[in-house]
């Protein structure tokens, strides 16, 4: 059983909202702020999709209308996964119930993947829940998003955690250039906001599909920086679509 840990809230938490634009979040006082994977996601000129159809080609010798159309199925499967594993996680975090069937719906089913990855490090490493799945955001980055899992470790670090799923294993600059570091420190700039609470430490947990849990630690004010310029080019962005 995992201890929760209850924080006074200096500032409500924000609710999310989807839009035709992304996922925004609103918060009491009305204002609407873009999540950070949303930024990500609009400003990320996704580089390594090209390559990656290419090597598909020349893997399973097909046409690139086949390796598209490979690529596109086989990413949505790995969030289809990724949105399981995450579930069980809060689930278990939450000291509820995760005993399921196994699920043939998935080409990786993610129960096993939980139990095989996420669940003996969370067991091994973690001492309090200070968080889970909690939606956050910030006055001042201008932005919102929902955080995985706020925790105390049992060397007494208090951490920001984000969960990962992944085909293959993840190499640290893999990590590094999915942007996961900046995502993090959105999100402890964002608790610190709403709780007053300063976090200085994050975990990239990654379960891949061979079945193994790799961590990549990373003290956040290393990826401050970087997180100022994504807000940075956001602000150019809207200031370009807003004069077109």
């Amino acid at each position: 059983m995992f201890t929760h840990i209850e924080h006074e809230v200096i500032r409500p938490f924000a609710k999310s909202e989807h839009t035709k634009d992304g996922h925004f979040y609103r918060t009491v006082y009305g204002k609407l702020y873009p999540s950070i994977t949303t930024i990500f996601s609009l400003l990320d000129p996704k580089e390594w999709y090209p390559m990656w159809v290419k090597s598909v080609m020349k893997k399973e010798k097909i046409t690139e209308k086949d390796a598209e159309k490979w690529c596109k199925e086989n990413g949505a499967m790995s969030m289809k996964v990724g949105t399981q594993l995450h579930k069980y996680a809060e689930l278990y975090m939450n000291n509820e119930d995760t005993i399921f069937p196994n699920d043939t719906n998935f080409e990786k089913d993610p129960l096993t993947l939980f139990r095989e990855t996420l669940k003996p490090w969370l067991d091994e490493n973690i001492e309090e829940v200070h968080g889970i799945e909690q939606e956050l955001y910030s006055d001042e980055l201008e932005l919102a998003g929902t955080v995985d899992l706020i925790a105390k470790l049992k060397t007494g670090e208090m951490v920001i955690i984000d969960f990962k799923n992944s085909r293959k294993p993840k190499t640290p600059g893999k990590i590094k250039d999915a942007h996961y570091y900046e995502q993090m420190v959105a999100y402890a700039k964002m608790w610190e906001f709403c709780t007053g609470m300063k976090i200085e430490t994050g975990i990239v947990l990654v379960a891949s599909w061979d079945d193994k849990v790799r961590a990549f630690k990373c003290k956040l004010a290393d990826h401050e920086s970087d997180l100022w310029t994504w807000i940075l080019r956001y602000e150019e962005h809207k200031c370009l679509n807003t004069i077109i």
